[in-house]
């Protein structure tokens, strides 16, 4: 079996060889990463990494809402687009932080982010953090219906996941954190949702899944994502990962 992470950080910032790193980490029964930028600098590095491996990395670009500078973060991935690019991501509202940028600039940034997916037709990879309400305000309009919505590291509660499970374009990405001890309404949450809306990632190298908790993570240890949520659906490891390979294909079209 070959398991796919849908969003990791292979950035320079963390690693000194990155494209050495993403092919260790692929070497490693690993099938596909999806690199996902935070910030101008990165989002520009993973278009180059995906450039050397274009079949099993792809390459998402986007700022983080903690960079957030308003609407020239949409007008500046609209320069740095290709063809290869599968999603705009990571990208959202962040209001974990006192020293963030305000609410105002973080839901222009967003806005003009979200029409740069919408115009190229590829997956708004959202990032949302104490912000679920104000996000879903905006990514439930019928004006986005058209845009398919990724829930990155998905945090929400059985209400909320039943609130967005009401719109077929919204997908939940599924990171490490289901399998901590504490995580107690998430998983109630994941329970309830189809197999048929979730993918699995590991936010590396954030987020390390029980029993490699305290450790970096790595792209993969996702496998332990697969793992859990295989058990909690009742499904043979290999049923869910055919049916995760085919969500994906489904969401990003690769």
């Amino acid at each position: 079996m070959k398991f796919i992470d849908a969003h990791t950080h292979p950035f320079r910032e963390y690693y000194e060889s990155p494209y050495k790193v993403s092919q260790d980490w692929l070497s490693q029964d690993m099938e596909k990463l999806f690199a996902v930028g935070t910030c101008r600098g990165d989002s520009v590095e993973v278009i180059e990494l995906a450039k050397k491996d274009p079949e099993r990395i792809h390459p998402v670009i986007g700022i983080h809402p903690t960079e957030a500078t308003g609407k020239q973060d949409g007008e500046f991935l609209e320069r740095i687009i290709t063809k290869d690019v599968v999603a705009i991501g990571e990208f959202g509202l962040d209001y974990h932080y006192d020293d963030s940028p305000s609410k105002e600039i973080q839901k222009e940034s967003f806005i003009s982010q979200l029409k740069v997916a919408q115009k190229h037709k590829i997956v708004a990879m959202l990032h949302l953090r104490d912000s679920l309400e104000d996000a879903y305000e905006i990514f439930s309009k019928p004006e986005y219906r058209d845009v398919k919505f990724v829930l990155h590291s998905f945090s929400g509660d059985v209400e909320y996941a039943r609130k967005c499970l009401k719109l077929p374009n919204v997908y939940f990405s599924i990171s490490g954190v289901i399998t901590f001890k504490n995580a107690t309404e998430l998983n109630e949450a994941v329970s309830i949702l189809p197999v048929d809306r979730i993918t699995c990632e590991t936010d590396t190298p954030y987020l390390a899944p029980v029993p490699m908790r305290g450790k970096p993570n790595i792209s993969p240890y996702v496998r332990y994502v697969y793992e859990h949520i295989a058990k909690m659906k009742n499904m043979p490891l290999e049923d869910f990962v055919k049916q995760i390979r085919k969500n994906i294909k489904t969401i990003y079209g690769v």
